[in-house]
C-alpha cells in the first residue's frame, strides 16, 4: 500500500512537473509564465540609433561579434579593478565625492540585444520631433552642478535626472538629486548607466508589484481588473492597470506628474509626462530572459509614438534598498555655500 501510495504521488508530481514547464518554461501556480524573482535590465544596445545605420534594426554578424568583444572587454577592466581596489583608491584619491569608478559598474549583458537600437520605431531609430513649445534639458556637466551662467537648457520645473536649474532654491535641483525620482525607477525600463539597473517583478493572482532597486519606490497595479484612481490624481509612476495577453504580461500605465519628462534620461528630460500613455510588455524567453517593450504614446510631446525593444536577464541574487537621504541633507550647505559665493 505504501508502495502504491508512493508511486501515485510520484506519478502525480511528474504530471505537475510538466503542465507548469509547458511551452518551455516554468509557470506560476495560476497557469501563467513564471515571471517571479530578480531581474537586471542592463543592456550595450543604445537608445537611439546612431545615424549610421539608418533604417537597418539589427547588427550584422561582424557588428555583433564587436559588440561582444567590448562588453567582455568591460568587464574584466572591472574584474581588475575589483582586484586592487583598496590600493587604487588610496593611491588615486578623487576631488570629485560624487564619483563612482568601474568597480560599482556592471556592463554584463545577460541575454544580448541585437539590435542597432533599443528604438525600434520611428523606423529610423530615433528620437521623433517634439511639437512646438516643448521643452528638452539638459544636465549640467558633473564640474557645473550650479548650472552658473546658464551653460546649458533648464526651465522651471525642473525634469532633469542630474544636476540643476540654479543654486537659488532646493526647487531648482534635479529629481534624483532631491531623492524624488531616477530615471531606473519606472518604466520604460531603458539602461540609463551601468548600475542599479534591477528590478524585482512579483505577480499574484490580484496584482503585480514592479519594485526597482533605485528609488525604492514600487509600483502595485491591479491585474485584471481597472484601477478605480481618478484620473484627476496624478503620480511619480502613474496609474497602471496589468492584464495576460495570452503569455504576455502588459501593463498599461496613465496619469504620470507633470513634473515627470516624456523621456527622462540620465542626461535628457523631453517633454512632459502629464498626457503620456505607456504600455509595456514583458515576455518570457526560457527561464533566464524576458523581452520587455514598450510604447510611449504622448502627442502632446511627439510627433509619432515611439516603441522599443530591451532585453531583462535573470539576477542571481536580490537587491537591496537604495537609501537616498530623505529631503538631502547636504541641501542646506550646497545652498549655503552658494549665498557665500554671492557675497565674495
Amino acid at each position: 500500500m505504501k508502495k502504491f501510495l508512493f508511486l501515485f504521488i510520484l506519478k502525480l508530481s511528474v504530471v505537475g512537473t510538466a503542465n507548469s514547464q509547458e511551452n518551455g518554461f516554468l509557470r506560476d501556480e495560476f497557469g501563467n509564465p513564471n515571471i517571479n524573482g530578480f531581474w537586471n535590465f542592463n543592456d550595450a544596445t543604445p537608445f537611439e540609433r546612431p545615424r549610421r545605420f539608418g533604417n537597418r534594426e539589427f547588427l550584422s554578424s561582424v557588428e555583433l561579434e564587436e559588440k561582444s568583444k567590448n562588453t567582455v572587454v568591460a568587464e574584466k577592466a572591472r574584474e581588475r579593478q575589483e582586484a586592487g581596489l583598496s590600493e587604487r583608491v588610496i593611491a588615486a584619491p578623487t576631488n570629485n565625492p560624487g564619483a563612482y569608478n568601474d568597480f560599482w559598474s556592471d556592463y554584463d549583458d545577460g541575454f544580448l540585444n541585437t539590435r542597432t537600437s533599443i528604438i525600434v520605431f520611428p523606423e529610423d531609430g530615433r528620437i521623433p520631433a517634439t511639437r512646438v513649445g516643448v521643452s528638452t534639458q539638459l544636465s549640467p556637466p558633473h564640474a557645473n552642478g550650479c548650472n552658473t551662467n546658464n551653460i546649458v537648457s533648464v526651465s522651471r520645473p525642473v525634469r532633469i535626472s542630474f544636476g540643476a536649474l540654479s543654486c537659488d532654491r532646493p526647487e531648482d535641483f534635479s529629481l534624483a538629486s532631491r531623492c524624488l525620482f531616477f530615471p531606473q525607477t519606472t518604466g520604460p525600463y531603458i539602461k540609463a548607466n551601468s548600475y542599479n539597473n534591477n528590478v524585482q517583478i512579483v505577480v499574484t493572482k490580484d496584482y503585480v508589484m514592479l519594485y526597482s532597486e533605485l528609488g525604492n519606490d514600487p509600483r502595485i497595479i491591479p491585474l485584471g481588473r481597472r484601477s478605480n484612481l481618478s484620473n484627476k490624481i496624478d503620480t511619480w509612476t502613474g496609474n497602471s492597470t496589468a492584464r495576460w495577453d495570452g503569455d504576455v504580461l502588459v501593463v498599461e500605465t496613465k496619469n504620470f506628474s507633470d513634473k515627470l519628462a516624456s523621456i527622462f534620461m540620465r542626461m535628457i528630460a523631453i517633454g512632459s509626462a502629464k498626457d503620456m500613455t505607456l504600455i509595456e510588455r514583458f515576455t518570457k524567453k526560457g527561464e533566464d530572459a524576458l523581452v520587455y517593450e514598450f510604447i510611449v504614446s504622448d502627442p502632446g510631446t511627439f510627433e509619432s509614438e515611439i516603441r522599443g525593444i530591451t532585453h531583462f536577464s535573470r539576477l542571481d541574487g536580490v537587491i537591496y534598498e537604495f537609501a537616498c537621504h530623505e529631503g538631502n541633507y547636504a541641501f542646506a550647505n550646497i545652498l549655503r555655500a552658494a549665498r557665500f559665493r554671492e557675497a565674495e
